[in-house]
Formats: C-alpha cells, sequence, structure tokens
C-alpha cells in the first residue's frame, strides 16, 4: 500500500497545475518533478523505506533536492521506535508565561499561553522540545534567534516563508533528536540536511541580516523582470559584502524557481 501511495503522488507532482494570475494561464505546479528521471524517484523511494515510516504525502513529501520530514514525521520516528513516548513540541510566544526544572532527570514545566488565539509569527520569542521514554526526559530549548540559523542556511527559503511556525518547530525537534537519539534518525537526517548550507551553519549569530521587507520582495517577485528591478535597485545599496552575498543567494533562489515554474 505505501507503494502505491508513493507512485499516486509522484503521478500529481508530475501532472498538477496551478492557475498563474499574471499570465492568466494553467502551468504545472512542480515542473521540476517533470525533468527528474525514474531512478531520482526510485532513490526518494529507498530513502523512505529505510527510514521506517509509511509515505502518506503529507508528512513525508519530496522536493527536486529529495525526500524532506516534518516535525510530525520526527515525531512519528520516536514514537514507532520508542512508542512509550510524551512528546511535547510547542513555540512560545511573546507574553506567554514559560517555566521548567529537571531534577533527578525527571523534566517539569508550565506554558501559560497568553492570548493564543492572536498569536502572529513577529510575535515568536522561542521553541521547545520535550521527550519522555524509557531513554530518559529530556528537554531541548531554542531561541527565535537559534531557530533564524537554520533558516538563514536553508535552501527552501519559499517553504520557510510559506511555513514558518512548522519550519520551527522541525528546527527545535531536529535539535533534540540530534543530541538525544542521533542512533535511531541517521536516514532522516542525512536526508534533511541537503535542504541546508551546511557550510553556512555556524555563522555568527550577530551577522547582519537582509531587511524583512526586502527578503519578501524578493521571494514574492512575480517575474524575472521584476527581480531584476530589485536588484539593481537595492543591491549597491547594502552596506556590506555578506549583506550582497545574501542578496544574490536569495535572488538566485527566487530566479530558479521562477525559470522552473516557467517549464
Amino acid at each position: 500500500m505505501c507503494r502505491e501511495i508513493f507512485d499516486s503522488y509522484v503521478a500529481n507532482l508530475k501532472t498538477e497545475q496551478q492557475f498563474n494570475k499574471d499570465t492568466g494561464k494553467w502551468e504545472l505546479k512542480n515542473p521540476w518533478a517533470v525533468k527528474k528521471d525514474a531512478q531520482f524517484f526510485e532513490d526518494c523511494y529507498a530513502v523512505i523505506k529505510q527510514s521506517g515510516l509509511p509515505f502518506d504525502g503529507k508528512h513525508i513529501t519530496l522536493t527536486q533536492r529529495g525526500v524532506t520530514f516534518d516535525y510530525v514525521a520526527y515525531k512519528n520516528k520516536m514514537l514507532q521506535v520508542y512508542p512509550d513516548s510524551e512528546i511535547d513540541v510547542e513555540l512560545v510566544y511573546s507574553g506567554d508565561s514559560f517555566a521548567f526544572e529537571k531534577e533527578n532527570g525527571h523534566v517539569t514545566y508550565k506554558h501559560v499561553f497568553n492570548n493564543p488565539f492572536q498569536h502572529k509569527e513577529q510575535d515568536i520569542i522561542g521553541g521547545y522540545c520535550i521527550i519522555k521514554n524509557k531513554r530518559g526526559e529530556f528537554i531541548t530549548l531554542l531561541s527565535t534567534e537559534e531557530m533564524e540559523k537554520a533558516r538563514r542556511v536553508a535552501k527552501t527559503q519559499s517553504i520557510w516563508k510559506a511555513w514558518l511556525p512548522e519550519m520551527y518547530k522541525k528546527t527545535v525537534i531536529k535539535k533534540a533528536v540530534k543530541f538525544h537519539f542521533d542512533d535511531i534518525y541517521t536516514v532522516m537526517e542525512d536526508e534533511d540536511n541537503k535542504d541546508y548550507d551546511l557550510e553556512k551553519i555556524d555563522e555568527p549569530a550577530d551577522k547582519p541580516e537582509l531587511p524583512e521587507a526586502l527578503k519578501n520582495a524578493i521571494l514574492e517577485a512575480p517575474d524575472y523582470n521584476a527581480l531584476k528591478a530589485i536588484y539593481r535597485r537595492e543591491y549597491n545599496n547594502l552596506s556590506s559584502a555578506s549583506l550582497k552575498a545574501d542578496f544574490v543567494q536569495l535572488s538566485t533562489m527566487r530566479k530558479q524557481e521562477l525559470a522552473n515554474a516557467s517549464l
């Protein structure tokens, strides 16, 4: 059944269309999938089998770089190996009250949500992952600044922009299992790392970043001409070589996305 679901998912990737408001035409949603040969998809299926998780096309999906797992897939892997596990992955927002203790190996914590139905992405101040099973009780905490390190080196900027809270949660649980359960996540970790430029992972936290408005303008550029106009207008105004490098990298990513969409 897993193979049937996978084959149906791949067929849909190759044929699914979306309406382009700029051109007034329907076009392929995933043009990269059409260019991949049969071996690429066989290799992806082999990775999924090695992970031990059933393919669902929702929490385990494909990109042009290979297989990607969301934070729920990471939770499912833990429950598969340690069914007794208690797992809590959550984000903390400005105004929330959060406290934890670890005494004699036992983790206790309290998270009080402040106005949970008014939460906004810009109000996220951190995240945590708590895992309890027969191997022990563990808590991992990451500030927004630490989670942004992963975002900065990601090759999937459009996904981060569209699904920021989910990607933050994935970053937290990945950090937790890397430290405490790396032996059961080797396949998933190796595959997921294809989506990150690991050579830049240790860049200092105070490295200057592109203004959010400029990032959004690049990621939302509707076509190559608009992207080119942003380049001409903004590039020479950037104050450092690192900012210019980030600008070029993000612009190149968007240019490739637009090129793929036009095929």
